[in-house]
C-alpha cells in the first residue's frame, strides 16, 4: 500500500515521501508495546498491548505533531521510518479481543506511529469511537484530538467557569477553535487571539470576541476590552514568545494552561508565584491506562451532550488530496489554515 513516510529530519515539502509498504496485521502487534512515542518492541517480562483495531481509514487529520515530528522538534524521539499521522476514520477490519464489537463498523480512533493515519491501512488504539450517522467521514476526523484535547485542558484541568474571562491564543487551529468552544460552552466570556481577518470572522462564528494580533498588540488589545482587569485563564497551545507576553493579562489568581507548543518552549518567570497565578500543564499523553480509559468515557459522554445540543460542532474546513499532503502540511505549519484540514486516504 501507498503510505506518507518519514526517514529523515526536515520540512514536510522535503522529508515526506510515498513509500510502498505492506499493511500491520494482528501478527505486526503481537510483540510490541505502547509507550509515549508510540509502539515499541516489547520488553522482557512485558505484557503486549491489547487496545487496537486495525482500519480500512477513509480520512485522516493532519496536525502540528506531523511537522514538530518531521522537524525532530516533538517532545519526545520517534524512531524513524514512520507513517505520520495521529488520528482518522475508517472501517474496523481486525480488533484485539476486547474490541470485536467494532468490527465492520465506522471508528474515529488514534493512531500512533509508525503505524500512522496517512496509509489505506492504519491501527487505532484505545481512543476511540463509533461514528454517528449524522457524522461526515471528514468532521469525525478532526473531531477527535482537538475535542478530548480541549475538554482536557479547559474543563478537567483548566476549570473554566461561568463568568469568566478567557483569553485563547492560536485561537483559530484546530485546537484552539475546540478550545473557544468548550470555554463558550462553560459560560466564559471568551478573546480568541488569532492571525488576520479571515481568523477573526472564523472565532467570532464560534462565539468569541477576537483580537487579530497582526494589526494591534494583543496584550494592550485584550486590556482593552477588559477595561484593565485581564484574564481569570489564558488556554495556550502556543506557548513561545507569545505565551510569555500572554502571562501579563493574568488577573490574580488567574490560571495560564500549556496545552500545546506550536510557538515552541521556552523558560518559563519563576516570578509567577509572586502574583498568584498558577501554571497548570495538560496533556493527555502521560496517565495509566486504566485512567486513559476512565478519562476517556467521561469526555466522550460530555461531548455527546453538547453535540447533541448544538454547542460544540467540528471544525473541519479543508478536505485536501493524498497527495497533496506535504503542501498542505506547510500551509499549516506557515499557519494559513482555519480549523482542520484532512486528506482523503481511500
Amino acid at each position: 500500500m501507498r503510505a506518507w513516510r518519514v526517514h529523515d529530519v526536515g520540512e514536510p515539502r522535503d522529508v515526506f515521501v510515498v513509500d510502498e509498504i505492506t499493511e500491520p496485521t494482528a501478527g505486526d502487534l503481537a510483540g510490541l508495546s505502547m509507550g509515549l512515542a508510540g509502539w515499541v518492541p516489547l520488553a522482557p517480562g512485558a505484557e503486549p498491548f491489547t487496545d487496537w483495531v486495525i482500519m480500512r481509514m477513509t480520512v485522516a487529520a493532519l496536525a502540528l505533531p506531523d511537522v514538530t515530528m518531521c522537524r525532530g522538534t516533538y517532545p519526545v524521539p520517534v524512531a524513524r521510518p514512520y507513517v505520520s499521522g495521529q488520528e482518522g476514520v475508517g472501517v474496523v477490519v481486525e480488533a484485539a479481543p476486547t474490541r470485536r464489537d467494532l468490527v465492520g463498523r465506522r471508528v474515529a480512533a488514534v493512531t500512533m506511529q509508525p503505524f500512522g493515519s496517512l496509509a489505506p491501512v492504519s491501527v487505532g488504539i484505545s481512543t476511540m469511537f463509533e461514528v454517528p450517522d449524522a457524522m461526515s467521514d471528514e468532521d469525525a476526523a478532526g473531531f477527535l484530538i482537538p475535542a478530548h484535547t480541549a475538554y482536557h485542558a479547559a474543563v478537567r484541568r483548566g476549570k473554566v467557569a461561568d463568568g469568566e474571562t478567557v483569553v485563547v491564543l492560536g485561537a483559530a487551529g484546530g485546537l484552539g477553535a475546540a478550545l473557544v468552544q468548550l470555554a463558550v460552552a462553560q459560560g466564559a466570556r471568551v478573546i480568541a487571539v488569532v492571525g488576520g481577518p479571515e481568523k477573526v470572522a472564523f472565532c467570532e462564528s464560534l462565539g468569541a470576541e477576537a483580537v487579530d494580533h497582526r494589526a494591534d498588540d494583543f496584550v494592550d488589545a485584550v486590556r482593552r476590552l477588559t477595561t484593565g482587569r485581564g484574564a481569570d485563564v489564558i488556554l495556550d497551545p502556543v506557548q513561545g514568545e507569545m505565551g510569555a507576553h500572554a502571562r501579563a493579562l493574568l488577573a490574580p489568581d488567574g490560571r495560564h494552561v500549556l496545552c500545546g507548543h506550536a510557538g515552541g518552549l521556552v523558560p518559563h518567570d519563576p516570578h509567577f508565584y509572586m502574583y498568584n497565578h498558577t501554571l497548570v500543564g495538560a496533556t493527555l499523553g502521560s496517565y495509566p491506562r486504566d485512567e486513559m480509559r476512565r478519562i476517556h468515557a467521561e469526555t466522550h459522554a460530555a461531548l455527546g451532550e453538547l453535540l447533541a445540543a448544538g454547542r460544540y460542532r467540528p471544525t473541519t474546513t479543508r478536505c485536501v488530496a493524498f497527495d497533496e499532503v506535504p503542501a498542505a502540511l506547510t500551509d499549516l505549519a506557515e499557519r494559513r489554515t482555519t480549523g482542520r484540514v484532512v486528506v482523503r486516504v481511500e
